[in-house]
């Protein structure tokens, strides 16, 4: 998680007791899920796979598949296509990095690893894949996320957050052992508007 319990601990100068850190974990969980829904995106690194059917059958092709020279670098050349690529959308964005794309025909059971900068290329979004046919089966594992740490912002409205949340269940618990309603007004639990208007940038706008 991008907050910790400690963090919240030290934000809000106060020691938990471990039922307290229990739910602090929850309400933290709770919070770092809510902001990445709301931006369509993870605001940590993480890795993912998923697997997709090419539909169309325009596919691209390297010219140097019909000049092969033993002698040529195609990862580091620059390479030259018959037709634009089938471009893959990820899921999360933005992509970091690509570890593994396999390919599998339909007519086969074992899968093609294909090779980056000869068969694809990656981009923030996805990939822009060569080497793929109508009704392959193509899944990728990659890494994908906003660098939360750098964006300071994110950290302190999840704390900010997490503190209603936690002052609401501290009132809560008191005014059950006191036997009477405590005249507290409740904290607004979540994120308020005007937080999440200032995060808004990096809200990822939906491609088809």
């Amino acid at each position: 998680m991008l907050v910790t319990v400690s963090d919240l601990s030290k934000y809000m100068d106060i020691r938990f007791s471990n039922r307290q850190e229990e739910a602090a974990e929850f309400v933290l969980e709770g919070l770092q899920s809510e902001l990445e829904a709301y931006l369509r995106r993870p605001i940590e690194s993480q890795e993912f796979t998923e697997t997709y059917v090419i539909e169309s059958n325009y596919v691209g092709i390297p010219t140097s598949s019909f000049f092969y020279d033993e002698g040529l670098d195609t990862t580091n050349s620059n390479l030259t296509y018959l037709q634009p690529p089938n471009v893959v959308y990820m899921r999360n964005t933005p992509v970091t990095a690509v570890d593994s794309v396999l390919v599998r025909q339909q007519t086969s059971a074992t899968p093609t690893a294909l090779t980056e900068g000869r068969d694809y290329v990656v981009r923030r979004y996805g990939i822009d894949l060569y080497r793929a046919w109508a009704n392959d089966e193509v899944t990728i594992t990659y890494t994908a996320g906003l660098n939360g740490d750098a964006i300071k912002v994110f950290k302190l409205m999840i704390l900010r957050a997490a503190t209603r949340e936690m002052q609401n269940m501290h009132d809560d618990v008191v005014g059950v052992k006191d036997l009477e309603t405590r005249n507290v007004a409740p904290l607004e639990t979540g994120f308020l508007e005007k937080e999440l208007l200032a995060v808004k940038r990096w809200k990822r706008a939906r491609i088809g």
